[in-house]
């Protein structure tokens, strides 16, 4: 193929979702500890301790179980067409600040995916250019068929490369 504009480990594109699941299950697992071992604690406040751990220990392991259906789905490759890039701005925490998204807006015939990249990769994307990415789409535990939408927006992609013009048409 071309160039490569971006290139990462699928351990690095799902670091985020790991490092999730160990704090929120580590916490529900203090919970509980917590909750069984604090004696001097009033029985309302443990049990409200154990409740909350459970729920962060399922949350982990939901959490876990999707990652792990996105990972041993494979990679996924898609030629596609850079329609247009976007810097979207939300608000993050309680502080007043803001988090920016760097946003590749792609199709591939009739499928319209937008890539979550960062900000080097978005400055060195040209738009109407073709691009080769590879990529583990989120995939669902309930709904298998919602894979088969017409967009989509990936945050764990591992390779961004230069395409032949010809494979967009």
């Amino acid at each position: 193929m071309g160039t490569v504009i971006y290139s990462a480990s699928p351990l690095a594109a799902f670091s985020g979702l790991l490092m999730t699941v160990l704090l929120v299950s580590g916490l529900g697992l203090a919970g509980l500890i917590a909750a069984f071992f604090q004696r001097n604690q009033g029985k309302g406040a443990r049990i409200t301790m154990a409740i909350a751990g459970v729920v962060l220990l399922i949350f982990g392991c939901a959490t876990a179980a999707v990652s792990y259906a996105s990972i041993s789905s494979g990679a996924e490759s898609v030629v596609v067409r850079l329609n247009d890039k976007t810097v979207a701005t939300s608000n993050c925490g309680d502080n007043g600040g803001t988090c920016r998204d760097y946003i590749l807006e792609t199709s591939a015939d009739q499928v319209f995916y937008d890539f979550v990249v960062n900000p080097r990769t978005y400055d060195l994307a040209r738009v109407d250019a073709c691009y080769q990415v590879t990529f583990y789409k989120a995939k669902s535990l309930i709904d298998p068929v919602a894979d088969t939408a017409s967009y989509h927006r990936i945050k764990t992609i591992t390779r961004i490369e230069t395409a032949d013009p010809a494979a967009c048409q």
